[in-house]
C-alpha cells in the first residue's frame, strides 16, 4: 500500500466528536477514500476558531489534513451539509445518529469502503427528507451485508431446504433462517414472521428509497427492528449506545 502523503484531503461525514483539554477535539470522520479516521482540531472549542462549525457530529465536510507524530491534525475545514432540517427533527436526528454509530462500532480505521460511505449519504438525505426507521431498517441489513455479515434468508442456513413460508427461527449464530427440523441444533434465536422474512429479502434487491416507498405496516416494522437488532448485537457483542436513544424518542408517539 502506497504511503500517505504528508498533506492529504478528504470529504466525510463525521462521527464523533471527543474533548481534549481546554480548546482541542479529536474527531472521528468517515470518508470514501481514506475510510474511518482519527485527527485533532486544535482550538477548534475557540469562539474565534476558523473551523468550528464545520467540525460538529452529523455533518459532511471537507477537510485538509496533516499527519501529525501521533495523530493526525486537521489544517481546513469546509461544511458541505450541516444536515439542519435533519437535525430539527427529533426523530430523524436520533435515526441518523444511531446510523453513524453502526458505521463506527462496524468499521475499522483506514479501510476504504465507498459503498458503504455513498450507502450513508443516501440514508441521511433520505432522512432529512422526513423518511421514518424504514430508511434505518435498510441501512442496517444493506452494511451487514457489505461488511460479509449478510443472513442467509433463501432457505434453512443449515441443512439448504427450502423453507415452508410459515414463521421461521432467525439464528445469529447460525448465520441465517433455520428450519424446523435443524433447529434443535442453533444456540437459539428469534422467530420471525412470513412478512419480515419477505421485507428482509427484498431489501436485498431493493434500492434504499423502494423499500421506504413500500411502507410496511407499524407491527411489521417492530418486528424487523426487533430482529434486525439482535443481528446486530450478535456481530457488536452488544447494543449501539444510540439504540436506546432512538427507542426513547420513538416511545413519544407510538404507532398503533
Amino acid at each position: 500500500m502506497a504511503a500517505r502523503p504528508r498533506v492529504y484531503r478528504a470529504e466525510g461525514v463525521i462521527l464523533r466528536r471527543r474533548n481534549l483539554g481546554e480548546a482541542d477535539s479529536i474527531l472521528t470522520v468517515f470518508s470514501g477514500n481514506e475510510g474511518k479516521f482519527e485527527a485533532i482540531a486544535r482550538g477548534v472549542r475557540k469562539a474565534r476558531s476558523r473551523m468550528r462549525g464545520h467540525l460538529e457530529p452529523l455533518t459532511r465536510s471537507r477537510v485538509l489534513v496533516a499527519q501529525g507524530r501521533n495523530l493526525d491534525v486537521f489544517t481546513q475545514a469546509e461544511t458541505v451539509d450541516a444536515y439542519r432540517r435533519l437535525r430539527e427533527d427529533l426523530d430523524a436526528s436520533a435515526e441518523a445518529l444511531y446510523c453513524l454509530e453502526l458505521v463506527d462500532r462496524f468499521t475499522e480505521e483506514r479501510e476504504p469502503l465507498p459503498e458503504l460511505y455513498a450507502l450513508l449519504l443516501e440514508a441521511l438525505s433520505l432522512l432529512e427528507e422526513g423518511n421514518g426507521p424504514a430508511v434505518t431498517r435498510h441501512f442496517e441489513l444493506r452494511l451487514l451485508a457489505l461488511l460479509g455479515y449478510e443472513p442467509h434468508i433463501d432457505g434453512c442456513v443449515l441443512c439448504g431446504d427450502r423453507l415452508p413460508e410459515e414463521e421461521t427461527l432467525l439464528s445469529p449464530s447460525a448465520g441465517g433462517l433455520v428450519c424446523r427440523g435443524c433447529r434443535a441444533e442453533t444456540g437459539g434465536g428469534r422467530i420471525v414472521s412470513v412478512p419480515v422474512v419477505k421485507l428482509m429479502r427484498f431489501a436485498r434487491r431493493a434500492t434504499m428509497a423502494e423499500f421506504v416507498a413500500l411502507d410496511a405496516r407499524p407491527a411489521v416494522e417492530q418486528e424487523l427492528r426487533a430482529a434486525v437488532a439482535e443481528l446486530v448485537r450478535y456481530h457488536l457483542d452488544r447494543d449501539p449506545n444510540a439504540r436506546r436513544f432512538v427507542e426513547g424518542v420513538s416511545a413519544l408517539h407510538p404507532k398503533d
